[in-house]
């Protein structure tokens, strides 16, 4: 064994000891939220394809048009698919412009370093996801971690003071408090609200949108994805055109990247079409419908499409996993360094694609392992 490899091997057994260890599960036979595991058929709830768009047929329809940008777009990777989807986005988001990305961990630690000088306060939630916390360490501040769901202190100089947050939380399943942040942009703060988990949940007015327009709130940077709602790949960032000219010439994981395949930048406007339309509509409803359901069977509050059940210790949180596997359940435990020390827990998610039959024979079964194990 080479000594990396035996240095590796001693920080593996020390995970395996701890309940960290991680490997992906063998998923085969995928059909919307059925498929199997090991051969085993299950049933998914903890995708995060919300409205059950990733496996629609008429993505299969789509005409092929490259799987490849071939370089950056700064150097002859900009196409008219992406010109097209940035803009239709923009709209969505009601911003002036938008950039694509090929993921959203790529778009923020690019982004936030680009928009982000040394000397600016930032403020930044302690539960945000990892990719924003990677990008505000690039930025080189000095970051404000502010304890779960409270604002940051008003100034009162002229620096571009920024507030850092998800919209949604994606492993707690709540918001952001929604006048704390509008009362920031009129105090002057710059907003960078990271909407992956919440954009096209919602509809206002006929159009699809996220939290922030569910709430009339004006982002200085707003950012999804297209993976969750959307069904397929990809991140955005939507801004003033100014904001997005610099980032087009200075983020850097968009100046040395190659550009987004343009069949995944097709397969985009089509989900575009999809949400904007009345299937849009209607997986929805059906969604929020869902998410009504599983919450009166667990006796909480809807909010979201995101359900926590904190179990607390490593090894019990996957031990509960499998047990809902070996009953036909998928429901990934979530450990650290993902969530805090102590909180490890299943994190549910619901879809479009769910219906009854499977929501009520999930929670019983869920109910009953959690009353065996209490």
């Amino acid at each position: 064994m080479n000594p990396l490899d035996r240095r590796l091997r001693t920080h593996l057994d020390a995970l395996e000891r701890a309940g960290l260890s991680r490997s992906p599960p063998l998923i085969t036979a995928r059909d919307g939220v059925r498929y199997r595991i090991q051969d085993r058929p299950v049933v998914g709830f903890c995708s995060n394809d919300y409205l059950g768009l990733s496996n629609h047929p008429s993505f299969a329809e789509l005409p092929h048009v490259g799987s490849g940008a071939t370089a950056s777009r700064l150097v002859c990777g900009d196409l008219p698919e992406h010109r097209r989807v940035e803009a239709r986005l923009a709209e969505l988001a009601g911003t002036e412009s938008a950039v694509l990305f090929p993921s959203g961990f790529q778009l923020n630690v690019g982004v936030l370093p680009a928009l982000i000088e040394p000397t600016d306060p930032v403020a930044s939630d302690a539960l945000n996801h990892a990719s924003l916390i990677d990008g505000l360490r690039l930025t080189r501040a000095q970051i404000d971690v502010l304890p779960h769901g409270t604002a940051p202190s008003s100034r009162g100089d002229d620096a571009l003071s920024w507030w850092v947050t998800e919209a949604l939380f994606s492993m707690d399943g709540d918001y952001a408090n929604a006048t704390s942040l509008g009362a920031h942009l009129e105090a002057g703060g710059a907003l960078y609200l990271d909407e992956a988990h919440s954009f096209g949940l919602f509809s206002v007015g006929g159009r699809p949108t996220g939290f922030a327009g569910r709430h009339d709130l004006k982002p200085t940077v707003l950012v999804g994805t297209l993976g969750k709602a959307f069904g397929c790949a990809g991140a955005f960032v939507a801004a003033s055109a100014l904001s997005c000219r610099w980032i087009r010439a200075c983020a850097r994981s968009f100046v040395f990247s190659t550009g987004p395949s343009p069949t995944s930048t097709a397969q985009v406007e089509h989900a575009i079409d999809l949400l904007t339309g009345p299937e849009g509509d209607l997986r929805r409803q059906r969604l929020w419908t869902n998410i009504d359901r599983l919450a009166g069977h667990l006796g909480v509050a809807p909010r979201s499409p995101i359900f926590r059940i904190i179990i607390g210790e490593n090894q019990a949180a996957m031990a509960l996993s499998a047990a809902l596997l070996e009953r036909g359940w998928h429901v990934q435990a979530i450990r650290p360094p993902t969530v805090p020390r102590g909180t490890a827990r299943l994190r549910i998610t619901m879809t479009a694609s769910h219906d009854a039959a499977q929501i009520d024979a999930f929670a019983a079964d869920l109910r009953d392992l959690l009353a065996a194990n209490s």
